[in-house]
């Protein structure tokens, strides 16, 4: 009787398992370390300067309005700034942390309510496990909040739709808002949209088989009124403000170029990512983002042909279908991609795949899981390890500084061997076969990501490069310094680490300040990126421009053909240190 006790237990325990795994795989990676590019500086800079100035209409940095996305984000992280205490960049962390909750709780109440309790738990245990997931939500990006807003606003539809609960439009109505103010009208069209005809197609259908729960049509007609309502109000308490505040350049940089011209490729050229004429370019993020349930994935289209060969082919397969479908369609036709693009759409690729998990049979699977167990063994094992073999790497090709760590023995070893152990024990388990393989694949990328991220935090850290340089330009050179061909991460991390907002001028201005023909700046800042070029070349002025580097640096370690210069024109040599 009490091993009968015993084996039940163990059988029926895997759900606080996987709770537990999940959370650490949340939070892994998230904290005490600092803010990597390409984003991360720029959205750490933004939360910063909102959470000093209190302005939460015109995102900045440095002084420089960042119009290409919606404020939701920022203020959310500013806001938890004034709540915790924190600074920007732990504010920053802790907001994806709370956000990909968020994300995980809602998708397990909408599986829940098409399909029931199991199928909850194994569409939210795969979408937590999706490489695209852990990805988009351990990088300081605003794709958090679209994701979990969207999918929220997908989840109150389906409250309203399939159970008969209008008041949840409400709920929808304010969702859709805050989609629009986490990345524009993309995140309505992209995601809420296409969920959103399905869902009230399967209402009408579930009025006419069950008249007793119909809800009047002045009823549907008042709730559906108010949601609209709810939603231009929230979008309105952006919008408008926006409007009234920015100039109209501004205001056509936000909606024309980056709403309107990035979808139809009238502005790429100078926002960059424009692939246009690739209608296959997302088929490598669909198989990298999903990640390691991919042949379950793409096995959902199996079963789906199977379903319409024996026309068994319910609603919910339709749901899917059509909402996949149209969604890559807009994403390949948009001349704008990444694969960043797809992140809202992991909740639908979970779905997906535990509606194949449902359906699979035999043995097969347990090899497939095996399969990835013995991968993740096999680059952790190799992480462990990294002191015995790191000297067979290009040492000339990799920075002093991740090289150093490479060769030294750390904590988060023992982190990384635990893990190993765990995955063992795991298998072993009598859980379900999903069970096993999301817990193991999250128990890897929690090893990993404690592991390695000091390793990628060494690589990309810029704090320390960008202070010794500028600890060499006394302050009162710096109120006489303008800077010339500064990226996005270069005004960030000035401003964010050294509170410096470096006003940025055009080449005119700057061929004036080298010829000492310009009121208010003597020095010039000029970042290289990636280029070999001399410094007047770069910049364009003309050849025969006199010139003195006094100081240079390399604020990013990792990119040695990167450097940032402190210039100065040959006829104001006099007094310059």
């Amino acid at each position: 009787m009490t091993t009968q006790k015993m084996d039940k237990s163990e059988t029926e325990n895997w759900r606080l398992y996987l709770i537990i795994a999940v959370t650490a795989l949340v939070f892994s990676g998230l904290f005490f370390r600092d803010v990597w590019t390409p984003d991360e500086p720029r959205v750490a800079a933004i939360i910063h300067s909102m959470f000093v100035s209190g302005d939460f209409i015109i995102p900045r940095f440095g002084g420089i309005a960042f119009v290409e996305k919606p404020p939701l984000f920022f203020i959310f992280a500013a806001v938890l700034m004034h709540l915790t205490g924190l600074n920007e960049v732990m504010a920053g962390h802790l907001a994806l942390a709370i956000l990909c909750i968020g994300s995980l709780l809602v998708t397990y109440r909408l599986a829940w309510l098409v399909k029931g309790e199991n199928f909850a738990w194994i569409s939210v245990s795969i979408l937590a496990t999706f490489e695209g997931f852990i990805l988009n939500f351990h990088w300081l990006r605003v794709d958090a909040a679209l994701m979990f807003t969207t999918i929220a606003a997908i989840w109150a539809f389906a409250e309203a739709y399939l159970l008969f609960k209008p008041r949840y439009l409400l709920v929808a109505g304010m969702m859709t808002g805050l989609a629009f103010l986490s990345k524009g009208p993309i995140a309505i069209i992209l995601c809420i949209g296409l969920a959103w005809c399905p869902l009230i197609l399967r209402h009408y259908s579930l009025s006419r088989n069950n008249p007793q729960n119909v809800i009047s049509v002045p009823t549907n007609i008042i709730y559906h009124i108010l949601g609209i309502g709810v939603m231009c109000l929230v979008i309105a308490a952006w919008v408008y403000p926006f409007y009234q505040q920015a100039s109209p350049e501004l205001w056509h940089q936000w909606f024309w170029e980056n709403q309107i011209g990035r979808f139809t490729g009238a502005s790429t050229g100078g926002l960059g990512h424009d692939h246009s004429g690739k209608p296959f370019y997302y088929v490598k993020g669909l198989i990298e983002y999903t990640l390691p349930w991919t042949i379950l994935f793409v096995g959902w289209f199996y079963f789906l042909a199977k379903a319409f060969h024996a026309r068994q082919v319910n609603w919910f397969d339709g749901f899917l279908l059509f909402w996949f479908c149209m969604a890559i369609f807009i994403l390949s036709y948009s001349a704008t991609k990444r694969s960043m693009y797809l992140a809202p759409l992991m909740p639908l690729f979970a779905l997906m795949a535990a509606d194949a998990v449902s359906k699979i049979q035999g043995r097969w699977f347990i090899w497939y899981r095996r399969g990835w167990l013995a991968i993740f063994i096999l680059f952790l094992g190799a992480f462990i390890v990294t002191p015995f073999w790191s000297h067979l790497l290009p040492a000339e090709k990799i920075p002093e500084r991740l090289m150093q760590w490479l060769t030294s023995w750390h904590g988060t070893t023992l982190v990384a061997a635990l893990g190993i152990m765990l995955m063992l024990v795991t298998e072993r388990m009598r859980w379900p076969a999903w069970t096993k393989l999301s817990v193991i694949t999250a128990i890897f990328f929690a090893s990993t990501l404690t592991h390695l991220f000091p390793a990628i935090n060494v690589t990309k850290d810029m704090r320390q490069g960008l202070s010794e340089f500028v600890e060499q330009i006394p302050s009162d050179m710096r109120e006489k310094t303008a800077g010339i061909r500064f990226s996005e991460t270069m005004s960030s991390i000035f401003y964010l680490f050294e509170d410096w907002p470096v006003p940025i001028i055009e080449k005119e201005r700057a061929a004036k300040i080298l010829a000492g023909e310009d009121d208010e700046y003597l020095y010039l800042l000029m970042e290289r990126g990636n280029s070999y070029a001399e410094p007047v070349d770069y910049i364009g002025l003309p050849s025969d421009t006199d010139i003195k580097v006094l100081i240079k640096g390399h604020p990013r370690g990792n990119k040695g053909g990167d450097a940032i210069f402190l210039l100065v024109g040959e006829h104001s040599m006099i007094n310059t240190p």
